[in-house]
């Protein structure tokens, strides 16, 4: 073994190679993939708003309430008593610490103004005191009070002013703000930094509502006053990972019903569970093109290490054939054969293993067997090759004459494939990947080889009716390379077996990747509406719209009133979304752009939404008052959120527009307009949308893949090659020596080459084009895109740049190689 290792050590070399990168390619890819997808939880969680990511338990005590908390120290044991209550699942991405507290209804001490009195856990050290000092103990039925100093100066109230809230008399101590602003903290407790302004239904003047920070003992012993008892149970990001999202998600609807059972009633109030949700939808979605890429990547490295199992076989062929002739057994000769591919490939799989734990990422299952697996395939791969070899006949194989008719085994396995391809293709799209079932994953793969089966069984026949046709020509050539073609045998096999799936699978990840960007951008466009949007807190007025219209680089502006109202519709009014514009303006503006827009109503009507459409008519009180008569029913606007309600489209131009619609750079309109103008455009939606932290993982994991498979269906189309060396070299000589030139032998060379790629190259990138119908919603990627129907990759018809720039490589070079070795091969 050691002695024909060394005699062929540059095939051994190769096979070392091979499998070196095919170890390496399948422990560290899977590593990768997990870092990155552990920190896209990581990242989803730490850039979600802080109240969406949170879990807030809240629990209100009515006066001389038995179970409330006398105090701050029961408050305490109530919160450790509650995060106790955190199922295993969720604990892992629990914060250590939270915050609790509890506070007072807001109570009116002034007209349109409310006061709550709060005190929360820790604020000591999140605030510092810019006037007076902290609140201090209640005495004499009179509690003190710290507000932050920008609602104070809102509201004109300043250290030492008194406020009556119901039956608690509070006393201003003290102005803060605070130590850190940005930290999340605030955002759950914003109430506390800023004065909230409210509109209540058909009224005319705001309400203002502040919240004050004051002692805990003393509010809570406020017997006569209600509580509000709240538990903020934070997740800490840098404990989230992929793995985590599933376990948490269960676990939270665990933690609701386990706090359902306690004597008080606590209230769990979360949108973890959405953001979760929304999360592992594009993890399936990852997990599934991931899958789909690392399968065919797989099956292709199979192919090339096979391609090169059997060049060493071929070349250690003298050797173990005179061994069998003096005398040596099968089992002999299939340890020597596999022994010699074992010395090669082993130590390769064993360092390729070692690099492979230098990848940042959680071992899996598969980063651990697969460099087991692939060694052991190697090592048995040998084994058969070399018996395969040496089980006929001893005297030398005449392949080149006639293609051997397929055994009844090899039909029966073939169809077996056939079917497995079929069968999971239909089961891919019925079902999909959302139960789990990541061994579909490998459907796209099996039937790339499926189809790879069908094409070398079918495409011998038109390449025979060729053979006829070049036969009646003058000139020798095409007839030479076509018979030579014809009749190569099974050696054409495991090459098309290779090639096709590699452009397959690389052809369907290229469609679903410019799919998902096409969708994204039309998921931006339905976000902004137009290129340039810009919102004001207020009317815009007609000068305004006029200095944006002629600034240079915008082409058009088309003003809008977008905002809340009330409808008057049953008792009390209804909240609804208002958006009023000149629909037709409005197409103009964005014609030829993937928005959507609905058919203008008659004559003095508007669109609503169907919640609206039984009524007659009703009223709204804005942007100015005014009776809604509808005409048609609208399903959306852009920059509308479904999840806002009712919907009111008024056509024609705003009289009071608070919004303007620009098609024009944003570089031209930002210069002109004022603080506190809020400018969208479609360019940063869909940056945003880019950055999702999952599609970073997405374009970087196919990219590598990409690049592997192209390498590897390379390799073992050049592999091939050089196995039909021998064969190939015979032919030419034979006919160099009846008057064949060195180029026409070259040109033989290449005809002969050609019919397998070229139908090979085809039918792989026609399969990646076809397989995203072919799965259908199997293998979905909508999720990346707000689920927008546009994200669907069949409805994507291009064809992706890379797949054809790899496949025009690859068969490029090989058919270089073939002209090479033809010419060059037999110039002596």
């Amino acid at each position: 073994m050691i002695r024909l290792s060394a005699v062929h050590r540059g095939t051994a070399a190769l096979l070392a190679a091979l499998m070196l990168g095919a170890t390496l390619l399948v422990s560290g890819l899977p590593r990768m993939i997990e870092s990155s997808l552990d920190a896209a939880a990581a990242e989803t969680v730490r850039t979600a708003p802080p109240v969406a990511t949170s879990m807030l338990l809240t629990y209100t005590s009515s006066p001389f309430d038995p179970l409330r908390a006398h105090g701050v120290s029961q408050a305490g044991a109530r919160d450790a008593a509650l995060r106790a209550l955190v199922p295993p699942g969720l604990r892992q991405i629990v914060a250590d610490t939270g915050t609790y507290g509890f506070a007072t209804p807001a109570t009116g001490v002034r007209r349109h103004t409310y006061l709550t009195l709060q005190w929360l856990s820790g604020i000591e050290g999140r605030v510092r005191f810019v006037r007076g000092a902290p609140p201090g103990p209640a005495s004499g039925g009179r509690m003190d009070v710290a507000l932050a100093a920008a609602p104070a100066k809102e509201l004109s109230l300043d250290v030492g002013d008194v406020l009556h809230a119901g039956s608690i008399t509070a006393r201003v101590s003290g102005l803060f703000e605070p130590v850190r602003p940005a930290d999340r903290f605030w955002a759950s407790q914003s109430g506390l930094t800023r004065v909230v302004h409210r509109l209540p239904p058909l009224a005319d003047e705001e309400d203002l509502y502040v919240t004050g920070l004051t002692d805990g003992d003393g509010l809570a012993a406020a017997a006569d006053t209600p509580l509000v008892y709240s538990w903020i149970v934070d997740v800490d990001a840098a404990k989230v990972t992929a793995g985590d999202a599933a376990p948490a998600l269960a676990g939270l609807d665990v933690y609701g019903r386990r706090l359902g059972g306690q004597d008080f009633d606590v209230a769990l109030s979360t949108g973890l569970d959405r953001v979760l949700t929304e999360y592992l939808n594009k993890l399936g979605a990852t997990r599934a093109l991931m899958g789909v890429a690392l399968s065919a990547l797989v099956l292709v490295c199979l192919g090339a290490l096979a391609l090169g199992i059997l060049l060493l076989a071929q070349h250690m062929g003298p050797a173990l054939r005179l061994m069998r002739a003096r005398g040596a057994s099968l089992p002999y000769i299939a340890a020597v054969g596999g022994g010699a591919v074992a010395l090669a490939t082993v130590p390769a799989a064993i360092i390729g293993a070692a690099l492979a734990t230098l990848v940042p990422g959680p071992a899996t299952l598969v980063t651990v067997l697969g460099p087991v697996a692939l060694a052991l395939a190697a090592a048995a791969t040998g084994c058969a090759a070399a018996v395969r070899a040496q089980s006929g006949p001893l005297q030398e194989a005449r392949d080149d004459l006639v293609s051997a008719s397929p055994s009844g085994r090899r039909l029966v396995l073939e169809g077996f494939v056939l079917v497995l391809g079929v069968g999971g293709t239909i089961l891919l799209r019925t079902r999909g990947l959302a139960g789990g079932d990541l061994t579909l994953v490998a459907v796209p793969a099996l039937l790339a080889v499926a189809l790879a089966l069908v094409v070398l069984r079918l495409y011998v026949l038109p390449l025979r009716l060729a053979v006829r046709l070049a036969s009646r020509r003058r000139g020798p050539l095409p007839y030479l390379g076509l018979i030579m073609g014809a009749r190569a045998g099974a050696g054409a096999v495991l090459p098309a077996l290779t090639l096709l799936p590699a452009l397959a699978v690389g052809t369907y990840a290229g469609v679903t990747q410019d799919a998902i960007g096409v969708a994204q951008r039309v998921t931006a466009w339905q976000q902004v509406g137009a290129p340039v949007r810009l919102e004001w807190d207020r009317e815009v007025t007609a000068a305004e719209v006029e200095r944006v219209r002629r600034l240079p680089g915008v082409r058009d502006v088309v003003p809008a009133a977008v905002g809340r109202a009330t409808a008057q519709v049953g008792f009390g009014g209804r909240a609804a979304t208002v958006f009023a514009v000149d629909l037709d303006a409005y197409r103009r503006l964005v014609a030829g752009d993937p928005v959507t827009l609905p058919a203008s109503p008659g004559a003095g009507g508007a669109l609503v939404s169907r919640d609206l459409s039984a009524m007659r008519s009703f009223e709204i009180d804005w942007p100015e008052p005014a009776t809604v008569t509808p005409k048609g029913v609208v399903t959306g606007m852009p920059a509308v959120d479904p999840a806002d309600g009712a919907l009111i489209v008024v056509p024609g131009a705003p009289k009071h527009p608070n919004t303007l619609l620009v098609d024009g750079d944003e570089a031209a309109v930002r210069g002109i307009v004022e603080a506190g103008v809020r400018i969208t455009t479609v360019d940063r939606a869909l940056a945003e949308l880019a950055r999702e932290p999952l599609m970073s993982a997405v374009t970087g994991g196919l990219r590598v893949m990409a690049a592997a498979l192209a390498a590897y269906a390379l390799a073992a189309v050049l592999i091939a090659l050089v196995a039909g060396a021998p064969r190939r070299a015979r032919v030419l000589a034979l006919l160099r020596s009846l008057g064949l030139t060195r180029p026409q032998a070259g040109a033989t060379a290449v005809v002969e080459t050609a019919p397998p790629l070229l139908v090979t190259a085809a039918a792989g990138l026609l399969l990646g084009l076809g397989l995203p119908w072919l799965l259908g919603r199997g293998v979905d990627p909508a999720a990346y895109a707000g689920g927008s129907p546009a994200s669907d990759p069949a409805a994507y018809t291009g064809m992706p740049v890379l797949p054809l720039l790899v496949a025009a490589a690859v068969t490029a070079i090989a058919l270089a190689g073939a002209y090479l070795g033809g010419s060059r091969g037999h110039s002596r």
